[in-house]
């Protein structure tokens, strides 16, 4: 009987809802023990003006020199949204009071006790280890690493001639099979290096272009190839080989698996009591002109 009922406390333990009550009386106390929860009341009213929609479009635009879609606009508006909702409960709670740090890190503070208080009571079991392995193997697996040298033909050296020159120096590079000193003055000076050994296709893609990385891992090693394009120009490639690794046990990766769970039930739990939270303001957007991106319930799902 004692196993049973530990075993029925364990799972209980376990729901999305304990974890929010949990939140919830912890919160509860810090209002009691930082103030007087009913001497500061915030305001319950949300009021996201056109003028803030304006600045918030200002700010997007001089950040990634463009203006944002109606979807992007609406994500900066949630945001507002979370941030005036928390500002206002971390002020109610008294977070401020000595604290010359502006509105933003108070934020941090609300939100840091939530995460903080949610992380406290996870705790994961083997199963779900295994389960979350499972479901995200990929997560885990070790990008395979290319070995290669390149010969270079620039374009703006060679104009119409540089895929004919390619073709001549190709075949002169096949009969002389391996890579071997000299085969820079086949081709062109290059800004990078001619041989990169053990690399992972995010990086030949960081260098030369995802284009290029993508077909350097598609052609098979031992020989060379070409004519492969780039945003520098045409390469000629001898690949000498490509390290592919075995899928990983979760033994081998438990640590980084264990932290990865915690993080998303984290995410996921502090997600909906943020939620829960904005669902107890009144959020009103204003807008200038009615052709504007439609928000209707978006002030509930931050």
């Amino acid at each position: 009987m004692g196993t049973n009922l530990r075993q029925a406390v364990t799972d209980l333990a376990r729901q999305p809802l304990v974890h929010f009550l949990v939140i919830g009386a912890a919160i509860a106390v810090l209002y009691a023990w930082l103030g007087d929860r009913d001497a500061v009341r915030p305001d319950r009213t949300i009021r996201i003006t056109a003028a803030n929609i304006s600045r918030l479009q200002a700010e997007w635009r001089a950040r990634w020199n463009r203006a944002p879609t109606p979807e992007e606009l609406d994500g900066l508006i949630r945001a507002q949204t979370r941030e005036a909702a928390l500002y206002r409960e971390a002020l109610a709670m008294g977070l401020n009071e000595d604290d010359p740090v502006i509105r933003r890190v108070l934020v941090r503070k609300l939100e840091g006790i939530a995460r903080d208080l949610v992380e406290l009571s996870l705790s994961p079991t083997e199963q779900d280890l295994a389960t979350y392995f499972e479901e995200h193997a990929d997560r885990y697996q070790p990008p395979p690493l290319i070995t290669f040298t390149h010969v270079f033909m620039d374009p703006d050296r060679r104009g119409e001639r540089t895929l004919q020159d390619a073709d001549a120096i190709l075949a002169e590079l096949q009969s002389q099979g391996r890579p071997a000193e000299g085969i820079e003055d086949l081709g062109d000076p290059f800004m990078l290096q001619r041989y990169y050994p053990e690399k992972t296709e995010q990086r030949i893609a960081s260098l030369f272009g995802r284009e290029f990385a993508r077909s350097v891992f598609e052609l098979p090693a031992g020989r060379w190839h070409g004519p492969v394009l780039s945003g520098y120009g045409t390469h000629l490639v001898y690949v000498d080989g490509l390290t592919e690794f075995p899928a990983p046990t979760l033994a081998e990766v438990e640590d980084r698996v264990r932290q990865d769970w915690v993080d998303g039930r984290r995410e996921e739990i502090t997600g909906q009591y943020f939620a829960q939270l904005l669902a107890r303001y009144d959020v009103i957007v204003e807008r200038e002109s009615a052709d504007a991106p439609a928000n209707a319930g978006m002030a509930q799902a931050p």
